[in-house]
């Protein structure tokens, strides 16, 4: 499912926020951060079949610097919004609590 670009914009006000919190960086930091998060972003938008676990994977590689000055769990923030927002709308409250015991069952939240 594609990301819109409401979602994109929420993924970047998240990842802004924490740049904002994150307190040993200095002003060339975030701006060098505040770019690479921008181009992963906007090559997000393209992405026609995206799923929470592949674009992870690929900022995993691609933004480890930047998740290494972030506060600590923001990537698990990151994963659990990216999951919600790619869950398809036709996913009834079933399949919602599914995602959900899924989710406290790989954060280790049982």
């Amino acid at each position: 499912m594609k990301l819109k670009d409401a979602d994109v914009k929420d993924l970047h006000d998240m990842f802004e926020e924490a740049l904002n919190r994150a307190q040993r960086l200095d002003r060339q930091q975030r701006i060098h951060l505040r770019k690479k998060i921008r181009n992963e972003l906007f090559g997000l938008m393209s992405w026609e079949l995206a799923t929470a676990a592949a674009i992870i994977s690929r900022w995993e590689d691609r933004l480890s610097d930047v998740f290494a000055a972030l506060p600590f769990g923001f990537k698990d923030e990151v994963a659990k919004a990216l999951t919600e927002k790619l869950r398809s709308p036709l996913l009834g409250k079933h399949a919602k609590e599914s995602l959900d015991r899924l989710y406290r069952k790989t954060s280790g939240g049982d």
